[in-house]
């Protein structure tokens, strides 16, 4: 028989209809395997382009070579997505879409380009032999699963994929293209096979793990039985099953619990054993849980409740909360039951009513003995025992008997005391529960010993058990709940549980007694030493006591209701305050020193504790304040610190002090990178005065000599006396060397001064060692080293009387001082103005002059001090252009006031030692009169008495030459200087001006004012008027005006001021308005 092609293709098409129907039904089956549906639906796809070239298998038409080669490309690509889903692969649908796209693409394009046979198929054909490759990798890679199915088809598909490869190349012969074809074919149909093999023997192995899974499952159920068994003995409730026939089918571990019973003597017999019911012949067998179930439906979510009671087995009641249920299963009909007993709880919800009254009760203010009263009544009720009586442990060892209960307790009588500190040697059982703290259960019939007081009282009303309870509060006994009666009543659970309720019920006692505790307290605290407040929480003071009103001086009506910033003194920073309530706020106690306003405006010091105040929940309700006044522990405290680092006699630091001082300073110093200067001082020949005149004198001396420091050295930091005759200075922020020379200079001419004690002309002298940080020690102890030993150096110095440390620093400090170019400029740039302090007629209290005096605005440090500069002035000779600039300022001011109108005084005019011996003076003096065409009897020159005596016989031509222009002249700083009475006779001056060191402390040292009323004397007796400097407060302008002073200037009347406050100072004067009060200036005119 001739071979034919086209019989062969309708035969490959059949047979590709069939395998795709045989793996369509496969995939229909339960639990197929995936990808059968892809298989038979590219079995269907084969046999669909074989349809399509049926008629010529050989053909090279381009359309029918299009959608062969297309549907060949969905055939081995449906193949591979069907082969990935069988091995359980996750495959992305764009992936297999895409390779789709690729294999139709490219037979449209071949189709569109009319291109030969051979580049048609070739790339849709090494396409399709890749598809066939990774078909075949993916059960390759996957043997083991199936090793020799897997293996099978691998090879088949690296076969198929061969001989697609070869069609390009032998399907245009005529001769081998048949051949090929069955070929193809042939391995198409195998492949088929083997898909349907591997899905049987699939399937076959999924009904073997089904039948394990089956054994499995028997086995899981046959120990589910046993399972719900256990799961039902760890329900919290009892759970009872009834079945159709009354009998107790299942009966768990809780429900043993509650009856008291033992499933093996329940199960099997009648239910009416374990719950009877109250109708029991309609329900012989199956008792109160068939009764209860009657009516209800068969699938277990209808539901009965009741609550009953039911017996023990020993007999004891309990009630129980019952809920009954009806299921039916394989074995028929069950009733259901769950019991819980709620005897406990009905118990603690007396109990929790009973506290509740307690609660209510202590808030209302009952008395313990009432509440507790009541508790045994209750408790009495609750237990039905015919006697119940509860005491309390009291603070001297007894029990106090509070409160009893009970059908017998009108008969109940102790006698004498029953104590619980100690062991009593008859047995009571009240007290070793307080004693001990743990329950005591007594029969009193089986005791040995003789009865105590509580054991006899009860045995007298025939009562045999005594149960007694300690009540506890806080981990501490605070009474005792006795319960008599039967000693098997005693032994109920019941009891029992009334019994464990004794913490909450001693709970309840305490808070009655803190109720008094409480009600006491607040007596107290009204009755407090210490000054108490409470507020609320937005700060509103709700409540103060006695104390608080006596301390502050406020009424409680002006404090209530107001927060406590009505004490604010402005002492404390807000921070403070802040500090304070976010400290209370937070739950902490605040403790801290404060400064209080009275009402009156006094000050004073408390130690404040400020408290919250919370709820039972923690949550801060309210705040209380307790001040304890300390103003005067405050003023000793400060009185003992004083003595403890300052010279009682100088009233200047002393070596304690000092120490601490330079130790904050050198901290200061080498955290600013500043330096700084020690300068120990050592009073020389002090020791003779000592010997010669006295300790007094010495003191005196020291004391002045203190003073004189002070005042130079009133821009360093600390002036103390660290020894006998020894002074020290610590100069912070110093700018060079020069400055610790001027201030050691200072000091020296200070010291030198004479002074005059008792008629006695003292000369002192200074020696100064300087010590400079970090150069010359960069601690304080190599400091006060080095300032000492260079002190000593200047002692034994015939030349300098100070002394730095290092001889760099002594030759550095020689230099011109760099003050000077400041100094200079400012003359030039006007940088020096005058400012005017009053003086005072003491008789009047009007102002009847002023004294000009210097100052320099600095652009850079601000307004220096005189005393820095003046000295700088004269010795660089820039004073004679600042004195003539400070004569011609003070002249044109006083006509400027005067063409204003304001009414004439005196001007001031200090005049230097310079200026003083300066050639021209008297010239130059009567230019500037005439310049300002002012009244030279308005002018007045101060010249202190040390300028003076040093060329007395000079000084009195001059001030002659001066006093003939009617210049007024006045002797500076009088009693400072020389003193000689025989030259001041010659001077023909106009007044003296005494020294303010001895005006200022003239009412509190009797010393200075000897000096005062002396000068004073003195003055009048030469016919001068004396002008008193330093006056600083209203009882040394009295004192001054009862010694008749004439005139008085001082921080009283005025501190140093520009000259437009001057003119409005004189101006209010004129406008009626005084300096000083009215009242002393009439008596001054009186006297």
């Amino acid at each position: 028989m001739a071979f034919s092609l086209s019989a062969a293709v309708v035969g490959a098409v059949l047979g590709s209809v069939v395998l795709a129907v045989a793996l369509a039904y496969l995939a229909r089956l339960p639990n197929a395997a995936g990808g059968l549906k892809l298989w038979a639906l590219s079995f269907f796809v084969h046999a669909l382009q074989l349809l399509v070239v049926a008629p010529d298998p050989l053909t090279y038409d381009p359309g029918i070579l299009f959608v062969s080669e297309s549907l060949n490309g969905l055939t081995a690509v449906l193949l591979l997505a069907g082969t990935w889903r069988f091995l359980g692969n996750r495959g992305r649908p764009a992936v297999f879409a895409a390779l789709l796209a690729t294999a139709v693409g490219w037979a449209l394009t071949a189709a569109m380009l009319d291109l030969s046979f051979f580049w048609t198929t070739l790339p849709q054909y090494v396409f399709m032999a890749g598809v066939m490759l990774i078909t075949a990798w993916a059960f390759w890679s996957r043997r083991a699963e199936q090793r020799d199915n897997f293996t099978y088809i691998a090879v088949l598909f690296v076969a198929w994929a061969a001989h697609t490869l070869g069609y390009p190349f032998l399907g245009r012969d005529p001769e081998l293209a048949p051949m090929g074809f069955l070929i193809a074919q042939g391995l198409t149909m195998a492949i088929a096979v083997g898909f349907i093999v591997l899905v049987q023997r699939r399937q076959a192995k999924d009904l073997a793990a089904a039948r394990e899974a089956a054994v499995e499952a028997e086995r899981v159920a046959a120990g589910r039985e046993d399972h719900i068994r256990a799961v039902l003995n760890t329900v919290a409730d009892g759970i009872v099953t009834v079945g159709a026939d009354g009998r107790v089918s299942d009966f768990n571990a809780e429900a043993e619990r509650i009856f008291g019973m033992h499933a093996v003597t329940v199960v099997g017999g009648p239910a009416a054993h374990v719950l009877p019911a109250e109708d029991h012949e309609a329900h012989p067998e199956g008792g109160l849980i068939v009764e209860a179930s009657t009516g209800l439906g068969e699938d277990g979510r209808a539901v009965r409740a009741t609550r009953t009671q039911a017996r023990r087995g020993d007999g004891g009641l309990m009630t129980i909360d019952l809920r009954v249920a009806c299921m039916r299963d394989a074995q028929g009909l069950h009733h259901v039951a769950v019991v819980r007993d709620i005897s406990e709880a009905l118990v603690t919800e007396h109990l929790d009513d009973l506290l509740q009254r307690l609660d209510q009760q202590a808030f209302r203010g009952a008395s313990l003995d009432q509440v507790a009263g009541m508790a045994a009544e209750r408790m009495a009720e609750v237990s039905n025992l015919p006697l119940v009586w509860i005491g309390t442990k009291e603070l001297d060892g007894t029990v106090s008997l509070r409160g009893t209960a009970g059908e017998r307790a009108p008969e109940v009588s102790f006698e004498g005391e029953i104590r619980w500190d100690a062991a009593m040697p008859e047995f009571c059982p009240a007290a070793e529960a307080v004693r001990l703290g743990e329950t005591q259960q007594v029969t009193i019939s089986t005791l040995v010993g003789p009865p105590g007081p509580c054991v006899r009282a009860i045995k007298g009303l025939g009562l045999d058990g005594v149960t007694a309870v300690p009540l506890h509060a806080q981990n501490e006994v605070v009474g005792v709940i006795v319960l008599a009666g039967d000693p098997a009543h005693l032994s109920r659970p019941d009891t029992a549980r009334i019994a464990r309720a004794g913490g909450r019920l001693g709970s309840a006692f305490q808070i009655v007694r803190d109720q008094e505790r409480l009600r006491l307290q607040g007596t107290a605290m009204a009755a407090a030493a210490n000054a108490i407040f409470i507020t609320d929480l937005n700060g509103s003071i709700e409540w103060v006591n006695d104390a608080f009103t006596r301390l502050s001086g406020y009424d409680r009506k002006d404090v209530l209701g107001k927060t406590p910033a009505v004490l604010k003194s402005g002492v404390q920073s807000p921070d403070t305050y802040a500090t304070l309530w976010r400290t209370v706020k937070s739950g902490r106690v605040w403790r801290g020193e404060m400064v209080e306003r009275r009402k009156d405006a006094t000050l004073y010091t408390v130690d404040q504790t400020v408290a919250p105040i919370t709820d039972e929940h923690g949550k801060i309700t309210h705040f209380v304040a307790i001040h304890e006044d300390v103003t005067e522990r405050k003023r000793a405290e400060e009185r003992i610190r004083y003595l403890a680092n300052y010279d009682t006699l100088t009233r200047l630091p002393n070596r304690v002090l000092f120490r601490d001082r330079l130790h904050q300073a050198v901290s200061h110093a080498r955290r600013m990178q500043k330096a700084l200067a020690v300068m120990f001082v050592d009073l020389d020949r002090f020791s003779r005065i000592n010997d010669t005149l006295g300790h007094a004198a010495g003191d005196q001396l020291l004391s002045t000599m203190a003073e004189r420091i002070q005042l130079v050295a009133e821009d360093a930091d600390t002036v103390a006396r660290i020894g006998g005759d020894e002074f020290a200075v610590i100069q912070s922020d110093l700018p060079n060397a020069e400055a610790a020379a001027v201030l050691a200079k200072k000091v020296v001419d200070a010291v030198g001064t004479t002074v005059d004690m008792d008629g006695h002309e003292i000369h002192l002298g200074a020696n100064v060692g300087i010590a400079i940080f970090p150069q010359d020690g960069e601690d304080p102890d190599h400091l006060i080293k080095n300032a000492d030993m260079a002190m000593y150096r200047a002692i034994r110095s015939e030349t300098a009387s100070y002394y730095f440390f290092s001889s760099e620093m002594n030759a550095e400090a020689q230099v011109r001082l760099g003050i000077e170019g400041d100094l200079r400029r400012a003359v030039e740039r006007d940088e020096l103005t005058l400012f005017y302090q009053p003086q005072i007629s003491v008789a009047t209290g009007r102002v009847i002059g002023v004294e000009a005096l210097l100052r320099w605005q600095h652009p850079e440090q601000g307004m220096v001090s005189p005393a820095r500069f003046i000295p700088v002035a004269e010795d660089s000779g820039l004073i004679l252009p600042i004195g003539e600039w400070v004569m011609s300022e003070a002249m044109r001011q006083s006509r400027a006031w005067l063409d204003d109108g304001l009414p004439p005084i005196t001007m001031a005019i200090n005049i230097s030692a310079v200026q003083f011996r300066q050639d021209g003076i008297i010239d130059r003096v009567k230019a500037l009169i005439a310049e300002h065409q002012v009244d030279p009897t308005a002018i007045e020159m101060e010249l202190t008495e040390s300028m003076l005596m040093q060329d007395a016989r000079q000084a009195i031509e001059l001030l002659t030459d001066l006093s003939d222009l009617g210049i007024q002249l006045a002797i500076d700083d009088f009693g400072t200087g020389y003193s000689s009475l025989s030259y001041l006779k010659q001077f023909p001056v106009d007044k003296l001006k005494v020294d303010q060191s001895f005006v200022r402390h003239i009412t509190t040292d009797a010393n200075d004012a000897v000096i005062a009323r002396a000068t004073i004397n003195l003055g009048h007796s030469l016919g001068l008027r004396v002008v008193a400097e330093g006056v600083e407060d209203l009882e040394t302008y009295t004192y001054l005006r009862a010694e008749n002073c004439d005139v008085a200037q001082g921080y009283y009347f005025g501190r140093p001021m520009p000259a437009d406050q001057i003119a409005d100072l004189l101006r209010r004067e004129a406008a009626g308005e005084s300096l000083v009060p009215e009242e002393t200036i009439g008596t001054a005119a009186g006297a």
